[in-house]
């Protein structure tokens, strides 16, 4: 069952609606659906978003991770991480 719940609002703010909506590339419809979404089901909704990381999050992750890495460790070639050089004979079925 769908039920259609009017949501009174000024011309500007379905311009922003829908400018905000085409940035995402979704419907109006989907976006608020999307937001009705994360209000009935504050902690599902949310918890992806929470699970995602900005790119700005992300580098500064991998710069952590490198941080940990102590100095007198060797680079891995490249030769080393090619896919041949992974898996072996016994991998192939």
């Amino acid at each position: 069952m769908t039920t259609a719940i009017p949501v009174p609002l000024t011309p500007e703010e379905q311009r922003t609606l829908a400018a905000r909506a085409k940035a995402q590339g979704v419907s109006v419809d989907a976006l608020l659906r999307k937001a009705v979404l994360q209000i009935i089901y504050p902690t599902e909704a949310n918890e992806s978003a929470r699970n995602q990381l900005s790119g700005e999050e992300l580098e500064r992750a991998f710069e952590e991770i490198g941080e940990l890495i102590p100095d007198n460790v060797p680079p891995i070639p490249d030769e080393a991480l090619r896919r041949e050089n992974i898996y072996s004979r016994e991998d192939e079925s």
